[in-house]
């Protein structure tokens, strides 16, 4: 799965407040996926919560993020920054 964090969508031009945000709002769609699968799929290993259930977690699925923003993010937006 790939991931997104708030200082990749700042290097595409979103403000902090901004990216911080997004990010926020994605780990939330994340997390209530994540139970909805859960309550559907019995044989599958049971995870007590989602692993994006965590606040000091700042990264968010990049699906999810695409889908907020409404753009496609390519492989270098997400490239660390060195």
């Amino acid at each position: 799965m790939k991931t997104v964090t708030y200082k990749n969508l700042m290097n595409i031009g979103f403000p902090e407040h901004t990216a911080r945000n997004i990010i926020k709002e994605a780990k939330r769609i994340a997390v209530k996926k994540f139970e909805e699968a859960r309550k559907v799929d019995h044989n599958a290993v049971q995870l007590s919560k989602s692993p994006f259930d965590n606040r000091r977690l700042g990264i968010a699925p990049k699906d999810i993020v695409e889908e907020l923003i409404g753009i496609s993010l390519s492989e270098e937006s997400l490239e660390s920054e060195n």
